[in-house]
């Protein structure tokens, strides 16, 4: 199928700054009259597009990699939400953040290389219409046209709004296709890969966290073994030593029951020859 003629002129059009748009519109619609009256008519009636659009067009145009990358990453949001993975989709909604915001900034740059203004709330714009492209295919379709006029915007999960917000023919998304099936499988197969170097990460962090433990439990037991080992040492040491003194000391006292018995003999006599005494005392 030919492609449609205002495509080629308005992918021209809005490529200038704006403040050139209107005077070089309305020169191709003059002189495109004579030949396609019906051209020129649909010429004329291209809008000028606003300073966010310009800005989105810009790097359409002229920063189509990192682009590519921004609406890659929505494809894999899409992707991801329909899978509901909550963790993936909390560190690409991250990253959908801070790569809008930095592809805000390069527009700003390239705007700035073309004497137009963009100011802080321009580039907000910006970066939302970046978001909305990411969150649907047809957005992207739309920015990717290079024909965007107006800002996009999401809002909660409706499609976005693109009512008026491409100029000519609507795109046919074919520069915004959707990831095919082996794609999406093969995003899925490296989310799982991930999730599963993850949970290996966090459960080798568990088993080291318990390794630790176990062996600190390891070595405090056996400094209390060592301990009690060495205390119980020590208490045989004062057992033996109690032993050799229980034992000399039987030994003492076999060899003194002799003078024992003859000392209470010796003193049995004693105390019977004073009795003895003291009785012929008497007398």
């Amino acid at each position: 199928m030919a492609s449609d003629p205002l495509v080629d002129v308005a992918w021209e059009l809005y490529d200038l700054a704006p403040a050139s748009f209107t005077a070089e519109r309305n020169a191709r619609a003059k002189a495109a009259k004579s030949d396609d009256p019906a051209l020129a008519t649909r010429i004329t009636a291209l809008k000028r597009a606003s300073a966010a659009a310009w800005i989105v067009g810009q790097l359409v145009r002229h920063r189509a990699a990192r682009l590519g990358e921004v609406l890659e990453l929505g494809a894999e949001l899409r992707d991801a939400q329909q899978d509901l993975d909550a963790a993936t989709l909390t560190q690409l909604t991250r990253d959908r953040r801070a790569l809008t915001a930095a592809l805000a900034r390069e527009g700003a740059a390239l705007a700035e290389a073309r004497g137009v203004n963009a100011p802080s709330s321009v580039l907000d714009e910006v970066s939302q219409t970046l978001q909305a492209a990411m969150a649907d295919a047809n957005a992207a379709a739309a920015v990717t046209s290079g024909r965007l006029i107006r800002g996009l915007e999401v809002v909660g999960f409706d499609p976005v709004d693109l009512d008026g917000a491409v100029a000519g023919p609507a795109p046919d998304g074919s520069s915004a296709r959707e990831p095919q099936v082996d794609e999406l499988a093969a995003r899925r197969a490296r989310r799982n890969a991930e999730r599963a170097v993850r949970a290996a990460e966090k459960d080798l962090e568990r088993a080291e966290r318990e390794q630790e433990t176990v062996h600190r439990q390891v070595a405090d037991l056996e400094h209390q073994r060592d301990d009690a080992r060495s205390r119980l040492d020590e208490l045989r040491r004062q057992t033996a030593e109690a032993e050799h003194t229980i034992n000399a000391a039987e030994d003492k006292l076999r060899g003194l029951a002799a003078r024992v018995e003859e000392a209470d003999d010796t003193s049995s006599a004693a105390r019977a020859a004073l009795d003895e005494a003291r009785a012929a005392l008497e007398d």
